[in-house]
């Protein structure tokens, strides 16, 4: 990595930037490179591609805009090629997060406000005839 950053002067490599700054700066790269879930939770919303290390989030849903890779030179080399390639760059601009693209709250409070909660809120009364 340090490496790679060294003879990549517009290359740059944080070990926390923090929620607000880290969803700031994608508006500003190329790709993220990483294992976290936020580079299958948020990134693809964002039509980012994500080069994925290893396999810590196995089994998740991952978007098209992910690139699996082992945790190699190569295999990583491999997948930023992969990422900067036409094909993959043109596929980024129809991704779509399989987790969907937020809003969720907004969508539950316009369903709640269309329902009658009256006969629901209603508590019926049981005689119990104790002798």
């Amino acid at each position: 990595m340090r490496n790679f950053l060294s003879n990549n002067p517009n290359s740059k490599a944080f070990t926390s930037l923090g929620r607000l700054r880290y969803l700031s700066c994608l508006k500003h790269v190329d790709g993220i490179i990483g294992n976290s879930s936020n580079c299958l939770l948020e990134v693809p919303t964002c039509k980012i591609g994500t080069i994925y290390i290893g396999d810590r989030q196995s089994g998740r849903i991952k978007a098209r805009s992910v690139i699996d890779c082992e945790p190699n030179e190569p295999s990583i080399s491999s997948a930023i090629k992969k990422l900067y390639s036409v094909d993959f760059q043109n596929k980024l601009t129809t991704v779509k997060n399989p987790y969907g693209c937020g809003g969720a709250s907004e969508s539950i409070v316009n369903i709640l406000n269309e329902i009658s909660l009256d006969s629901l809120l209603k508590k019926k009364f049981y005689n119990l005839n104790q002798e």
